[in-house]
């Protein structure tokens, strides 16, 4: 994951400004939203896309407990997340959903849809999206012996019909293996078996470039500064501002962040962004971490 530097780097940077040590985490109801601007959108690492699976994810009929942990485990090792989709439990739809997917991106990660039941789809789904035929997997068959017991049943033993080529990885690790077919990764919707695997899959991903990551807490609403923002993202190349609104009994009204892979560049215009804010009377505190995600 990266070391994590405390304030005292910050401290060199922003000398004006008072440094708590602590980072201050993102509150829950914050809303966040990156300033793009078309055409130059800041995308220093190839991306993964998350495709989820379930009508009972789209039925409310439970509720949906990977995305966050997914979210945070790739962004967390340098990796952008570019898309995140949810289709219903039909093998059209999510084999077209694959497909479009994985053509817009390094890496595709899956969710549910590979258990026993009827509407477990995703492996049907996967071979038709690969254009590869389904055959059984030894050490999947294998695996499902020993959690089933065996003989296995009809509904059980299709789990182990992988696309051709697929490798399954960590049999002997924690209660589901990893599927994965070239650059997808085809992971249960259960959420304590989806954990499980996500250090395996954390440690399969080659390492990107590290991001550096500095935030300014503003006592001002994001309409009093947007202009001025996006002016700023405009013209900046090689980071990212986002900007993040908060509704609630808190010291401040915003979080602004600056990410990038160029330290320089990260530090230059989060100082610049403090100094605005500070000559304005908005300025709360600069985030006491500087990180490498």
């Amino acid at each position: 994951m990266g070391s994590r530097y405390e304030g005292t780097i910050l401290q060199s940077t922003f000398p004006a400004v008072d440094m708590p040590v602590s980072p201050f985490p993102v509150r829950p109801s914050s809303a966040p939203r990156i300033v793009r601007i078309p055409g130059r959108g800041v995308y220093w690492n190839k991306m993964i896309s998350i495709l989820l699976i379930g009508d009972e994810i789209l039925s409310a009929s439970v509720r949906e407990g990977n995305l966050h942990r997914m979210l945070a485990g790739f962004t967390g090792i340098g990796y952008e997340v570019r898309e995140v989709r949810i289709v219903r439990d039909v093998v059209e739809e999510i084999a077209a959903a694959m497909r479009e997917l994985l053509d817009r991106s390094e890496y595709l990660i899956t969710a549910g849809g590979i258990g026993p039941t009827h509407d477990d789809r995703t492996l049907e789904a996967a071979a038709l999206a690969f254009g590869e035929s389904p055959e059984r997997h030894p050490q999947m068959t294998a695996f499902l012996r020993k959690r089933y017991g065996d003989p296995l049943t009809p509904m059980v033993a299709r789990m182990a019909n992988l696309p051709r080529g697929t490798e399954v990885l960590g049999c002997d690790e924690g209660c589901w293996p990893v599927i994965r077919w070239n650059n997808v990764f085809i992971l249960p919707g259960l959420p304590r078996a989806l954990e499980d695997k996500m250090s395996r899959i954390l440690e399969l991903l080659p390492p990107r470039e590290r991001v550096w990551s500095a935030e300014v807490y503003l006592a001002a609403d994001e309409s009093i500064f947007a202009d001025w923002l996006t002016e700023r993202q405009h013209a900046l190349s090689g980071a990212a501002i986002g900007s993040y609104p908060v509704v609630g009994d808190y010291d401040y009204r915003s979080r602004v962040t600056v990410r990038g892979t160029s330290r320089e560049i990260v530090l230059a215009e989060a100082r610049a962004i403090a100094d605005h804010a500070r000559r304005q009377g908005w300025l709360v505190r600069v985030g006491g971490e500087l990180k490498g995600e």
